[in-house]
């Protein structure tokens, strides 16, 4: 090849070829897979709100009532037999590994699952045997399953002969800090020194906000 025919080759097949690829790349483009839209985390994210239940001495609550503290929350059901008796065992012991200054400001909130059988007589007998901090809550069907909700947790009543039943739920300890943003969870497979941590990370998150703006929680 002549070196006339090779400059009239390359003045060809050089713009052929950009052509080329910039055809190949826009089809790639045009025909990728639509990327998946990014999973929201639910730390960070405000939860639990709004409900309004009845507390164990009768009290009608809303969660504002408990705004501007530092909050556990435990779904579950009075005739549970094992993930209730452990959790509640396990919120104590943390509880009683926080100092009494820090334990007065955090809100351990126990919500039934069953408002069928769960009365804020029985609520009040079963969470003060775990400890005396403890606030059991119970409401009708509706507002029961509005608290789920609010949490975006699962329930379910299960049959299981005759009129018996028990209830299906969640096993999450909810950590909100005082700002009603989800910190975490406790979870009963941790020591309780790790829980202890946890509470007291947003213990100092919620001692900061005070500092700045002065107010105290009522």
């Amino acid at each position: 090849m002549n070196r006339r025919t090779l400059l009239l080759t390359l003045g060809i097949g050089c713009p052929v070829s950009m052509a080329l690829g910039w055809g190949l790349s826009e089809w790639m483009l045009a025909n990728r897979a639509p990327e998946a839209p990014p999973s929201r985390s639910p730390f960070g994210q405000p939860i639990g709100t709004p409900f309004a239940l009845a507390d164990h001495t009768g009290l009608r609550v809303t969660d504002r009532d408990f705004a501007g503290r530092v909050r556990l929350v435990f779904f579950g059901f009075t005739h549970c037999p094992d993930i209730c008796p452990t959790g509640l065992g396990y919120i104590a012991e943390a509880l009683d590994s926080l100092t009494e200054q820090e334990a007065a400001e955090v809100r351990p909130l126990f919500i039934s699952v069953d408002s069928g059988r769960d009365t804020p007589e029985l609520l009040a007998s079963y969470v003060t045997n775990f400890h005396p901090l403890l606030i059991g809550l119970t409401g009708t069907e509706e507002e029961v399953a509005q608290a789920a909700k609010a949490f975006r947790t699962y329930y379910a009543k299960v049959p299981t002969g005759g009129d018996a039943y028990v209830m299906e739920h969640s096993a999450s300890i909810y950590l909100l800090g005082p700002d009603g943003m989800l910190r975490g969870f406790l979870d009963t497979h941790e020591p309780p020194t790790t829980a202890v941590a946890k509470i007291r990370m947003a213990l100092a998150d919620m001692a900061s906000g005070m500092s700045e703006t002065g107010d105290r929680p009522s």
